[in-house]
């Protein structure tokens, strides 16, 4: 099959993929910002866990990268090994954490700002989610393998059914609608509790009833050896702590935000939420990667590879270019979604909006490089060292430098937020040049 037309039949799948996942936090913004800036704001402080978490759990996901090569190699015995390792690891994972946050959450969410009714508002959400937390751990492990061996249409169905009844139970939920009651923030937390538990026996009555692909018994999924384990674990690990680092850093943007205050919180979770959206079709162009270049590796030559690595950096900045372009011309309406915020949040927002379209590029090609090469071939180790020397040498010092000390402009600490990604890409293009990534990662198992 030749690079266009698998491009074709992966892209627009893992796109529809990307942008149902990101939805519910979409939706959850849209539908709590008529609650007012305090409520949104206590949003970005209890998603930041969320977000820890995820990040977390991604270096889990990242077993995915064995299970393309094996699937690559037709080798379906592993592929369930491989699957099994990921789905006890992000179940432990995400348990622990869920009960460290349920228990530590008050303190945790004072962190972020001191307002009283933001604290309540971040307590009844978190008090609800943890448990999504736990129940993500099962899903996304057969949606991520799934994904890893191409076959996305089912996470897209999947996704549409849960998007739909997290948006009709937020409806109902947040603001008592048709007799509910009314529950506010703590309402969207269920909306999305509800769904994500629905989602979850779909998808699995979907895999072992229609025996689909990856329906392995539990005595095959979990046969995995000692060598297996540690061979896994020994190229994932990094990716727990790239992971863990970046997440953690991030939090911290937002708790230097939240020292200009709970409009300057606010502006930051619009602006990580939309991101999300403008990120949607280069999420699509990386995961593509993930598979096609990461079944070409499993090969004995890499250079179809490295072929297919240049063309994606490509593609990924004419996507930039023009989805910055869209971001400029929308910029009004996107800002008068949010017409029940304050006036000085919707004026900072529209100019942090300007400044995303500006960086957009760099972020597309930290993206493609990062998450559908340098993984794929199991060069997490460099990846980790990356994150951690843009994220807490360049760009963290200077946000705290221009919110703490200086009290600047959010528009101009904004800037200092970017900068991570800038600085990645710089250092990020001479590994990809390299071609130190292009690693065969299943030829000794």
């Amino acid at each position: 099959m030749n690079f266009n037309r698998e491009l074709k039949i992966l892209v627009i799948p893992f796109v529809l993929h990307m942008l149902i996942s990101n939805s519910f936090s979409f939706i959850d913004t849209l539908m709590i910002a008529g609650l007012g800036e305090v409520a949104v704001a206590a949003m970005a402080a209890a998603g930041q866990f969320t977000f820890v978490l995820g990040m977390i759990l991604s270096a889990s996901y990242g077993i995915t990268a064995f299970i393309t090569q094996f699937y690559g190699k037709g080798d379906m015995e592993n592929v369930h090994k491989a699957l099994g390792l990921m789905l006890v690891t992000a179940f432990v994972v995400s348990t622990m954490a869920a009960m460290f946050i349920y228990f530590f959450k008050q303190s945790l969410l004072s962190i972020f700002f001191t307002n009283d009714q933001a604290i309540w508002y971040g307590i009844e959400y978190v008090s609800i989610i943890v448990f999504v937390f736990v129940l993500n751990s099962v899903k996304d492990a057969y949606g991520h393998t799934l994904g890893a061996i191409g076959k996305v249409k089912v996470n897209v169905i999947i996704g549409l059914i849960g998007m739909a009844i997290n948006t009709g139970l937020n409806y109902l939920l947040i603001y008592g609608h048709w007799g509910f009651p009314r529950l506010e923030v703590k309402g969207a937390a269920i909306a999305t509790l509800v769904s994500t538990l629905i989602t979850i026996i779909v998808l699995l009555g979907f895999i072992y009833g229609g025996k689909y692909y990856i329906n392995a018994p539990f005595r095959t999924m979990f046969a995995f050896d000692w060598r297996f384990v540690k061979k896994v674990y020994r190229t994932t690990l990094p990716i727990v702590l790239h992971e863990g680092i970046w997440s953690v850093g991030n939090m911290m943007y937002a708790v230097a935000f939240g020292y200009l205050g709970v409009a300057a919180l606010a502006v930051y979770q619009l602006a990580r939420t939309f991101n999300n959206y403008f990120m949607m079709g280069i999420f699509g162009f990386s995961y593509a990667a993930k598979v096609m270049i990461g079944k070409k590796l499993s090969l004995e030559d890499p250079t179809e590879a490295i072929e297919n690595a240049k063309k994606f950096t490509r593609l990924s900045i004419y996507s930039a270019i023009t989805v910055s372009l869209i971001i400029i011309i929308a910029n009004p309406y996107i800002v008068s979604l949010f017409s029940n915020l304050s006036e000085e949040v919707q004026a900072t927002f529209r100019n942090v909006l300007y400044i995303q379209a500006v960086v957009l590029p760099v972020y597309f090609l930290n993206n493609i490089w990062i998450v559908g090469l340098f993984r794929t071939g199991g060069d997490n180790v460099y990846s980790m060292k990356l994150v951690m020397f843009t994220t807490w040498f360049i760009a963290l010092p200077l946000v705290y430098f221009g919110a703490v000390v200086m009290k600047w402009p959010i528009e101009l600490v904004y800037i200092f937020f970017a900068l991570e990604e800038v600085s990645k890409a710089c250092i990020g293009y001479f590994r990809f040049r390299s071609n130190k990534w292009a690693n065969n990662l299943v030829s000794e198992i």
